[in-house]
């Protein structure tokens, strides 16, 4: 299956161990050397978390089970999104529309 970034964009995040949505992808981590996806980076859905949200999960690509028509499936406990990169505070990644 083949899938665009804008598709992808609009797919929720579920995480396979509690069936928790962690939000939506909001932008992608590229190996500058190899072209390979490296992560995905979700950030909180409803509302306009999408839009003004400061915080994002990063999720390895490796995590990545399935990718469906409406969602994308992780194998990430909740312990592991929090240490993968919740940035706050207006850090790295940070984008206000």
């Amino acid at each position: 299956m083949t899938v665009s970034f804008s598709e992808l964009r609009a797919k929720e995040v579920i995480r396979l161990c509690d069936a928790e949505n962690i939000g939506c992808v909001s932008d992608l981590i590229l190996d500058g050397e190899g072209g390979c996806i490296r992560a995905l980076c979700v950030v909180p859905t409803g509302g306009l978390g999408v839009l003004f949200s400061c915080e994002r999960t990063v999720i390895p690509w490796e995590k990545i089970c399935r990718i469906g028509r409406d969602t994308v499936l992780v194998d990430i406990s909740a312990e592991e999104c929090r240490a993968e990169g919740s940035v706050g505070k207006r850090g790295r990644g940070c984008r206000r529309s």
